[in-house]
């Protein structure tokens, strides 16, 4: 099998990501791309093509489950921030007159800086624990 046939097989393999999905990753695909046709120059074996192939595989798979992770944490913590503010509206949204601060003159304006406090105080929180 021809330099060509070996190039093209190794792009039918890689399905075209060297050069849409490397850009602007961590991990330097590009540099690892370069070493496997070297490879590929270098040796007739399809088994050291396969494995440069899994390796690359496992490293994307690694990368999108980072990604992903870290979306997830994102939104448990936008959860855990609008959390306290389902309870304050819950309580203050019951129909009874006895409800703390409901007929009060300013209960309304009480209500709004308890909440704002509130979101403000969880979002120092997870900045300072760096968590955001």
């Amino acid at each position: 099998m021809g330099q060509l046939e070996k190039e093209i097989e190794l792009e039918r393999l890689l399905g075209g990501f060297e050069d849409d999905i490397f850009d602007g990753k961590d991990i330097d695909f590009k540099e690892f791309y370069k070493l496997k046709k070297e490879l590929i120059d270098s040796k007739d074996d399809y088994r050291d093509l396969l494995e440069l192939h899994l390796i690359l595989e496992a490293m994307l798979d690694k990368q999108h489950n980072e990604l992903m992770n870290k979306r997830l944490n994102l939104l448990t913590i936008w959860s855990t921030i609008f959390l306290p503010l389902s309870f304050y509206t819950g309580l203050w949204g019951m129909n009874f007159d006895d409800v703390p601060l409901l007929n009060n003159q300013h209960g309304f304006w009480i209500f709004v800086g308890l909440t704002v406090l509130t979101i403000v105080a969880m979002w120092l929180y997870f900045k300072k624990h760096k968590w955001l």
